[in-house]
């Protein structure tokens, strides 16, 4: 029987669970209707150097940090004001030097990659974004301990709103590629505001050494994962664009952005497992609960997400995006495939760091960042840029290994929560397939094919697992009762 404190935590969790899954649904809205009209209205050309100058960001901010905010989320006891300064003055320090080293190297950077002028400006202007770090981190560790998932929405919904807006207003005043980076700059702003209204704190400049040395002992094994990242993400990356152009490495990101459509959902449950998970990792029963629920989750949002949009990605492409991003297909098909995968081992890495045990992310990302370094090179050249997806599915496949390390911590059910999805899911996959050589090929034929599709999914699910869903729709309405 679950204790009050796990009671608890269970009831904050899943209200926070409700608002995060709102504010993925607004930021997908936002972010889907500004791809779509920022696809119309720029060129692959304008996306593959956005994606050059974010991957050359994504590599410094690894350095500008050491793991802060992870850490005081994790921390069992109460934080004080020492651990709270501690952490924001060494950031601070941090994400200073970075901007600065890229000020410095933003020439060289360009010349390397032929952005000219244009992209020396442009990293300049990126890495102003990361002045703005410490002064979220800290306020959004506090609200994720205390889950406060209400404002953090909030504050999320704000930023991605503002920066969406920014980027299409700027694209269509003629700002090309410099949209973008307009965009991020107002998003920050505008986040790092509110986060300091939503959750206040004693700001204030101090190094306490002894503080320092504990915030780190978790911090660093978590960033250590991060920079191991670097290997199978933006490093690689900026050498696809090397290797590619612009234009191309243009194509590769917007198959991602598409084809990260299916784990929308999947993100908000990892977000609140890990300090639901932290806060009960003594409880293995209540742990339990906790991998099982949040595997059902994954499984019904994810699984039907990443078959229709498969069985319907060339139309979807045709009649929304426009042809010229036709080419980016094979790279969509093979990132869908890639995101089925990472929506599960994204869940699994994130209970075993509840649990501390960030040194078995940590060896998988050496073996990641291994496997991406040898193959992606060989596919990149065979298959130009849906090389780079090709190698990317390989890699994610081999992160299976967090369920097996997982269960050696807590015995939980997988199939049960996984394979009634996944059948309901195929099935519906090929009535979509088949419904695509019956309906006419337009926006009314493409909305009938996707209810159809949606409505044989709900109808197999429901007749092969109804119990576990009823059982789980109660949860959720109970939580919602308590909560008004």
């Amino acid at each position: 029987m679950w204790d009050a404190r796990s009671e608890k935590y269970t009831k904050k969790a899943a209200q926070g669970a409700i608002w995060l899954i709102i504010k993925r649904i607004l930021i997908q809205v936002i972010f889907t209707t500004s791809n779509i009209l920022l696809a119309r209205l720029l060129f692959p050309a304008d996306f593959g150097t956005y994606a050059i100058i974010l991957f050359v960001g994504i590599v410094f901010s690894v350095f500008s940090d050491l793991g802060f905010g992870p850490s005081l989320i994790q921390r069992k006891d109460n934080l004080k004001v020492g651990d709270l300064r501690t952490s924001f003055t060494i950031h601070l320090l941090l994400c200073f030097t970075v901007t600065l080293i890229i000020f410095l190297a933003a020439p060289y950077i360009a010349v390397f990659y032929k952005l000219g002028g244009k992209g020396e400006l442009l990293l300049r202007l990126y890495s102003l974004n990361f002045l703005f770090g410490p002064f979220k981190t800290v306020s959004g560790a506090l609200l994720e301990r205390k889950f406060s998932y209400k404002k953090l929405v909030s504050i999320e919904v704000v930023e991605g709103f503002f920066g969406s807006l920014t980027s299409v207003i700027f694209a269509l005043l003629g700002f090309g590629v410099f949209s973008f980076i307009i965009g991020s700059i107002v998003g920050h702003i505008a986040s790092s505001i509110l986060y300091l209204i939503f959750s206040p704190w004693p700001i204030g400049l101090a190094i306490d050494f002894k503080r320092l040395k504990s915030l780190t002992k978790f911090g660093f094994s978590y960033q250590m994962n991060l920079f191991y990242g670097l290997f199978y993400g933006p490093l690689i990356f900026l050498y696809l664009g090397k290797a590619v152009g612009p234009v191309n490495l243009g194509y590769y990101q917007f198959a991602v952005s598409l084809s990260v459509l299916p784990i929308a959902l999947s993100e908000s449950v990892n977000r609140i497992i890990f300090p639901l998970g932290s806060r009960s990792q003594e409880d293995k029963a209540f742990f339990r609960k906790i991998v099982e629920n949040s595997l059902l989750i994954v499984s019904f949002s994810t699984l039907p997400i990443v078959v229709v949009l498969f069985a319907s990605a060339t139309t979807i492409i045709h009649l929304i995006y426009t042809d010229k991003w036709l080419p980016a297909l094979p790279a969509v098909y093979f990132g869908l495939l890639q995101m089925g995968i990472v929506a599960y081992t994204g869940l699994f890495s994130q209970l075993l760091a509840s649990l501390g045990k960030v040194e078995i992310i940590r060896k998988m990302g050496f073996v990641w960042a291994v496997l991406t370094v040898t193959l992606a090179p060989i596919f990149i050249h065979f298959f130009n840029f849906v090389g780079m997806s090709i190698a990317a599915l390989i890699v994610s496949f081999s992160g299976v290994w967090f369920c097996f390390m997982l269960k050696k911590e807590v015995r939980f059910s997988f199939w049960e929560n996984f394979l009634p999805y996944f059948v309901s899911a195929y099935v519906a996959g090929v009535v979509i397939f088949l419904a695509k050589n019956i309906w006419p090929y337009s926006f009314l034929g493409l909305i009938l094919q996707l209810c159809l599709g949606g409505t044989v999914y709900l109808l197999i699910v429901l007749a092969l697992a109804h119990k576990r869903l009823n059982y789980g729709l109660k949860t959720v309405v109970d939580i919602l009762k308590s909560s008004n």
